[in-house]
């Protein structure tokens, strides 16, 4: 059954690969779970009386500087940082999951994954917990950085996660261009049968 523009098309089934699927996730969700760090020391997307992980394990009785390593003389707590990558990794593991049943899930190479991301996270999940105020009181500059934020991440995790499963199943993604070109082919030699 084909859907409006093909976003709800299915993968072949054939073509499927969830467990190099999954892998793939877990490493780009690491890898990428670095990227967004980064972004956010370039571009913070809040005053520094505001940081979401560290109001979250408060919201859970952790206190975040409890669990700390030390790397050339700073304070690094392990609470934020797992908040932080458990975010990406589960995230972006879905992602590549969601990816190899519904190719569409990787439009714009990731970054209308990345856009999605944003607004469920950042607009919706994240004011009725608590831990921002309602996405019409955030500043414009927060919601700049995170939303150009969340389609770097999602750009990186997208070639990583690509890299990473074709070394692990030994095959690229169903939709490549060569299958895009061999269904056209298909297509038109099914036509001139007609």
């Amino acid at each position: 059954m084909k859907t409006p523009f093909g976003l709800l098309d299915l993968s072949a089934p054939e073509s499927r690969r969830p467990g190099a699927a999954l892998a793939a996730g877990v490493v780009a969700g690491l890898s990428s779970g670095a990227i967004k760090m980064g972004w956010e020391s370039l571009f913070p997307p809040r005053k520094p009386d505001r940081e979401v992980p560290v109001t979250f394990l408060q919201q859970r009785g952790i206190d975040p500087d409890e669990a700390t390593y030390t790397y050339n003389d700073n304070e690094v707590p392990w609470g934020v940082l797992a908040v932080h990558f458990g975010f990406s990794v589960v995230t972006v593991a879905a992602y590549s999951v969601a990816a190899e049943y519904l190719p569409r899930t990787k439009l714009w190479a990731g970054a209308a994954y990345g856009l999605g991301a944003f607004v469920v996270a950042h607009e919706i999940v994240l004011p009725r917990l608590g831990l921002s105020p309602k996405a019409k009181d955030l500043p414009v500059e927060e919601h700049v950085s995170e939303l150009l934020g969340h389609v770097a991440w999602m750009l990186e995790a997208e070639q990583v996660r690509k890299a990473v499963r074709l070394a692990i199943a030994g095959v690229p993604d169903a939709d490549t261009r060569a299958s895009a070109l061999a269904k056209l082919a298909d297509t038109a030699r099914a036509a001139l049968r007609r």
